[in-house]
């Protein structure tokens, strides 16, 4: 990470270097340093100390800096933005970007997530904008966090490799005569629920259609994706981004913020199935136009949608795209910014 400089506008709090908010964050800053943002970036985790100690480094550091506002990307590093700040004596602005259902993390198995969603559902009301990456998160934010709509925006996020899909759209064979090529959207990880999408693969061979499923290599769940696939089956092979004319990209996940994955397949001109119920999906996925959202989790519900989403061809929709792109998330960010900065300014002014 660069070293904070006096004149920094922005400074991103990001937490652990796997976080999705982490990488998010870093597409925003080259976005924003094209645009003459100056920005910094501190990593919690490279602090030295730990718990309260950590906090109080990352309060020094703000000090040093005084930035106009600071944008903690995901729970934690917002979390610690927040009491940082509380911490500091020139207090900045403080941002708190949320990418993940804060809901579904209280029902967590692990103490640490569930104690994090828990502190976001208290404190996340004392920063002065909250952005979500989806509707579905925002409303979270709003309901369960009580922040007022007025500071609980959407930020669309960054998907840095998106394109124009006229550019790029390869000859697509409709429907399911010819097969199909299922791949798993995301890696094999027990937060996008791969094991929904080989069961979904399964219910299509059992109805006559020809299968291939293609998976990211690697992943907590690689193995026990491959067991299940050989169980039904079906032949499974390393994604190597060659995915011919009949694939469908599906995210088995019942919970999700948002699924950059679904952005991605669409600007590659290939249709996209999510759960309904995942909530956040419905930000990254136009039903009929860019894929379909399955009614439910299970098999048959997720094979109907495949089947469905099969027959689209997904064109015209570079507009849509473009709400997508690294530049205009981060304009939108700026807007955030701004309005976090007038709340604070307005917290601040003393009454005559």
């Amino acid at each position: 990470m660069s070293s904070a400089r006096p004149d920094t506008d922005l400074v991103f709090v990001v937490g652990a270097p796997d976080d999705p908010a982490t990488a998010t964050a870093a597409t925003w800053a080259t976005a924003l340093a094209a645009m003459g943002v100056r920005t910094d970036t501190i990593a919690v985790r490279t602090l030295p100390g730990r718990g309260g100690a950590r906090v109080a480094a990352l309060a020094a550091r703000l000090d040093a800096v005084a930035p106009r506002a600071v944008v903690g990307a995901g729970t934690a590093a917002a979390l610690a933005a927040l009491a940082a700040r509380e911490l500091t004596t020139r207090p900045p602005a403080v941002v708190a970007s949320e990418h993940a259902s804060l809901v579904a993390r209280r029902r967590s198995r692990v103490p640490a997530v569930r104690i994090g969603a828990l502190q976001a559902r208290r404190r996340y009301r004392s920063a002065d904008v909250v952005i979500a990456s989806s509707h579905a998160l925002a409303a979270e934010i709003n309901a369960g966090c009580g922040v007022p709509a007025s500071r609980s925006l959407i930020v669309p996020p960054p998907v840095a490799d998106v394109v124009s899909t006229e550019a790029v759209r390869a000859a697509r064979a409709a429907g399911t005569a010819r097969g199909l090529t299922v791949v798993v959207a995301g890696d094999l990880s027990a937060a996008n629920d791969p094991l929904r999408v080989v069961a979904a693969a399964g219910e299509l061979d059992r109805r006559g259609i020809a299968v291939e499923l293609v998976v990211r290599p690697g992943g907590a769940l690689s193995e026990t994706v491959r067991r299940a696939a050989v169980s039904h089956g079906l032949a499974i092979r390393a994604d190597d981004g060659a995915w011919g004319p009949s694939a469908v990209v599906v995210l088995g996940a019942t919970s999700a913020g948002f699924g950059a994955e679904l952005v991605r397949a669409a600007a590659r001109g290939v249709p996209a199935v999510a759960v309904s119920t995942a909530l956040g999906v419905a930000d990254a996925i136009v039903p009929g136009v860019t894929g379909e959202l399955a009614v439910a989790g299970d098999a048959v519900a997720l094979a109907d949608a495949i089947v469905a989403a099969s027959r689209l061809e997904v064109a015209g929709v570079d507009d849509w795209l473009a709400r997508f792109a690294p530049a205009s998330s981060a304009r939108l960010l700026l807007r955030a910014v701004d309005l976090a900065v007038a709340h604070a300014d307005a917290g601040r002014a003393v009454p005559a």
